[in-house]
C-alpha cells in the first residue's frame, strides 16, 4: 500500500497538471484542479488512499470539492478537460458529450469545439449541441426530431448533406435562414476547418 500510495501521489501531480493546462485552453485561465491523495487510517474496496478532485474556480477562492461547483458551464467545461486528458491516456474509442456547451458561449465555445475537433482526431465523438459553434466543427451532422402520430411520440434521426448542415447551423445562428444567416454559417463552418 505504501508503494501504490507513492505511485498515486506521483501520478495525481501529473494529472493536476495536465488537467489544469486544458483549462487554460478551455478560457478557464484562474481554475486550478487539485488531484489530492490522502492516507486513511484503514484499508478499503479502492486500498488505503482517498482519493478526490478538488477545484478553485476563481483567483482568491478555497478549493472546494468538484462536485460542489455551482455553474453548468464551468462543470461542463472541467468534465471536457478531465476526459480530454484521461483520452490522451488510455484507448477509450467512443467518447459522449451531451449538451457540453451548457452556461458557455462566445469565446468559450470556440474553445470548446477546437478542443472536440481535437480530441476527435484521435477518438469518435458523439456530442449532442445547440450551440453552432459546436456543430459547425463536425464532421458528420445528424438532425433529431420527436414527432406525435396517432397520440404517440416516436423519435427520429436523419443524417444531415452539407446543404443540410448549413441550413441547421445557419438556423441555430438567428433562428432562420436568410441570406445572411446562411452566409454567417459559411463563415462559422470555414472557421473551423
Amino acid at each position: 500500500s505504501e508503494q501504490i500510495n507513492k505511485i498515486r501521489v506521483k501520478q495525481a501531480q501529473k494529472l493536476s497538471e495536465s488537467i489544469n493546462l486544458e483549462l487554460k485552453d478551455l478560457e478557464m485561465k484562474n481554475a486550478k484542479i487539485n488531484v489530492k491523495v490522502e492516507k486513511q487510517e484503514n484499508f478499503n474496496k479502492e486500498g488505503k488512499d482517498k482519493v478526490e478532485f478538488l477545484i478553485s474556480t476563481n483567483l482568491g477562492e478555497d478549493e472546494k470539492e468538484l462536485i460542489k461547483i455551482a455553474s453548468g458551464g464551468e462543470m461542463s467545461r472541467i468534465m471536457l478537460a478531465i476526459k480530454a486528458v484521461l483520452a490522451n491516456s488510455d484507448d477509450i474509442s467512443v467518447l459522449i458529450f451531451d449538451e457540453i456547451d451548457t452556461g458557455i458561449s462566445g469565446k468559450a465555445a470556440n474553445s470548446v469545439a477546437e478542443k472536440l475537433n481535437t480530441i476527435a482526431k484521435k477518438h469518435q465523438v458523439l456530442c449532442i449541441s445547440h450551440l453552432p459553434n459546436i456543430a459547425a466543427v463536425a464532421d458528420y451532422h445528424y438532425f433529431i426530431s420527436k414527432n406525435i402520430a396517432h397520440n404517440r411520440t416516436s423519435t427520429s434521426i436523419k443524417q444531415l448533406n452539407e446543404k443540410e448542415k448549413l441550413i441547421e447551423v445557419s438556423k441555430m445562428m438567428t433562428g432562420n435562414d436568410s441570406s445572411s444567416s446562411l452566409k454567417a454559417a459559411r463563415d462559422l463552418i470555414d472557421y473551423f476547418k
